[in-house]
Order: C-alpha cells, then structure tokens, then sequence
C-alpha cells in the first residue's frame, strides 16, 4: 500500500520514470496553469451554491405568502378589499419613469375618486428608509402601523417577513411581489364559452374557466402599443387574456339571470373599458412597487392570463370524467420578481451571468406558487 501512495505522489509530482533525476521547475509551471482553472470551477460552484440557496429560499417565500392567503377569510378576503388601495402610488409611478425604470407616462394611472390618495395607497405599503417618498414611510417592514392589514398586505408582509436575510430593493427596477385571486368557475356545457376561442379546452367538453379577478379594479391590462400611439383593449383582436375577467362568455355585457338575453349570472366586478388612455386599467394584480412592466404593453404587474390560470386548471392529463366532477374554486397566486447579484463578482464570470440574464443583463429570479381560496370560491347559477 505504501508503495502504491509513493508511486501516486510521484506520477502527481512530475517524477520522471527513473527516480531522483528531477526536472526543475515542471512542478511549479504545472501547478501555474492548473490553478486557475481550478480557481474558476471552484468560483463557479460557489455561484451555482448561491443562486440555488436564494432560489429555494424565494420559493419557500412565494409559498408561504399564497399559504397564507389560502387561510384569510370574511373582512380578510379579497371580497372586503378596499378598491381604492390597489393602485401603484403615482408618486412611485412618476419617479419610476423619470428615471427609465418604466419606459412610458403612459403607465400614469389617474386617480379616481375623492378618497383615492397618495396617502391611501402609501398607507398599506412598505418602503425602506433610505427612499425619500412623501410622508413617513419608511421604516421596518409589517411593523405595528400595519396591524390593521388586509388580504393583500397580509400576503405580502408574509412574504417579506419570510425572505429574511434576503431583502427587497424598491430602487433596482426589479425587485417586485405581486398577488392576484381568481374565482375558477367549472362550467359544464362550452356552449356558454362559444364567442371566444381563449378556452383551455377547445370544445364542449366540461372545463374551468376564469369567472373573476380580484383586485376587480387592477385585473386587466387594457393599453397596447400600436403604429399609431397606445391602443385600448376593445381595439384589439378578441382573445382571451383581453376579456375582462368577470364577463365569462365574452359579450362584452354584465350578465345577470332574467334579463333580456342573459343565460347566467355573473359575479360582480365586470367593468367598461375606460374611454381615455389616462383612465385605462394598466396594472394586473395587486403591486407592491410597480417596478415589473408587461412586456408589449403599457402595463406593471402579472404576465399571469387568464388562459395561463385556464390551463394550469385544466390539466391535459386529466381526462373529462375528472373535469366533469371537478369543483369550481377559488385561487390565490403570489409571485416574486427579485435581482440575484453573484456572490463573489468574480469578473470572470460576469460575461456568463449576463449571458444568461435579462435584456440588461441582470439575473432576474421569477417564481410563483399557488393555493386554493375558498373565500373567493364562485357560485354562478346557470338556467
């Protein structure tokens, strides 16, 4: 055995076959262009290690968050959320664009109502200290000024209490959560689907099918670019994530049993297409910074449609007998958007990283989960 680790440490050390007529200085040269490569694998594992840390640790926030929702009930419930808090502050906004963190004015959503305020709209969300915001905002995250808090901020102050020690930052353009509930109506016959083609399943056959979006005033991303300046979403072709999430058969009407034409009731929520650009929905979900734009769009907030929540419904393993018996539901969807930073900068490693990142080059970490809420469960009633 002896004699097998000395020859080992022999063949290591650059021994020539006849042992004792050394060759000075192949050892350290060897040992020089080894190392690093060595140093770059070992760099490259610690990053791999670090991103995967953070990734797992997001996951576990987004599933804690929609955890959380799945469990608010009564004046908890998106039911009881106060419409006017939904919105992005338009402070946060403004600064936004200034500084070409939204490319567009056109993301400017106006106020619409006496009480909608920036005061209203700072009130349940958090910035950090060093950021200079009207009022005082600033301070810990979900502290006491917080007790009062509804669905929204409980998902959120959830979430941010559970990232601990990664941290949010407002100013990077990236860093984002995000929190939609949607009302999953199972429909039986298709027939109620037939004027649009945004289907999960293009037939009769039974399927669940979006029947509501909550926040109702932020569910929609009603302004696209065009040739010719901004367009509103009754312009565009007719496809599903452009239909308003209360309206199921896409009439473009709010359907209630006994009324001339109707053939269901509808939850509340449908709204009209806004007839200015200014007043025109252009954040999907509720949102805590507006730092993530909807790509193609004049929108922040979800990429989530409703066809995307259709179809993760409606799985294509599950066979008809299955959707046929399957409950309509409600669901509540948390997602996070947050700027990974390597580890150890090694600048060997950037153009890597930037290879794999965004449009800037910036590691993006997006990761949603989501969990049945039964408070937002519909219960439309068909003739």
């Amino acid at each position: 055995m002896r004699k097998i680790l000395v020859k080992f440490i022999q063949l290591l050390d650059g021994t020539p076959a006849v042992y004792g007529k050394r060759q000075s200085g192949q050892s350290v040269v060897e040992l020089a262009l080894v190392t690093p490569l060595l140093i770059v694998l070992l760099a490259g594992l610690v990053e791999i290690g670090w991103f995967a840390n953070n990734y797992i640790n997001l996951l576990d926030v987004t599933r804690a968050g929609a955890r959380r929702g799945a469990v608010l009930q009564d004046q908890k419930s998106p039911l009881f959320w106060e419409n006017r808090y939904s919105y992005v502050p338009q402070t946060v906004l403004e600064e936004a664009v200034a500084e070409g963190r939204l490319s567009s004015d056109a993301y400017i959503i106006d106020y619409t109502s006496a009480e909608d305020t920036e005061d209203a709209r700072f009130w349940l969300r958090w910035f950090p200290d060093d950021v200079t915001l009207p009022g005082n905002y600033g301070g810990e995250p979900c502290e006491e000024r917080y007790r009062d808090r509804t669905f929204y901020t409980e998902v959120i102050c959830t979430m941010i209490t559970t990232m601990d020690p990664l941290e949010l930052n407002y100013e990077n353009g990236v860093d984002d959560i995000i929190v939609s509930a949607f009302a999953m109506q199972q429909v039986q016959d298709g027939g109620y689907l037939a004027p649009y083609p945004g289907r999960a399943i293009d037939s009769d056959d039974p399927q669940v099918v979006v029947a509501g979006r909550y926040p109702t005033n932020a569910n929609e991303c009603n302004l696209y670019p065009s040739p010719g300046g901004p367009v509103r979403s009754d312009t565009v072709p007719i496809i599903d994530q452009y239909r308003d999430p209360f309206d199921i058969n896409h009439n473009s009407a709010r359907d209630i049993a006994g009324v001339s034409g109707a053939v269901f009731t509808e939850l509340s929520g449908y709204d009209d297409v806004a007839a200015t650009d200014e007043l025109a929905e252009k954040q999907v979900g509720f949102v805590l910074f507006g730092n993530h734009a909807i790509p193609e769009t004049y929108c922040i907030g979800s990429e989530w449609t409703m066809k995307d929540i259709q179809d993760l419904m409606n799985l294509a393993a599950y066979d008809q007998a299955s959707l046929s018996s399957a409950p309509s539901q409600g669901v509540v969807l948390a997602e996070i958007y947050w700027e990974h930073e390597m580890l150890l900068k090694l600048p060997l490693l950037s153009p890597v990283y930037t290879a794999v990142g965004d449009a800037e080059g910036r590691m993006v970490i997006n990761i949603w989960a989501a969990f049945p809420l039964s408070s937002v469960e519909p219960h439309i009633q068909f003739p």
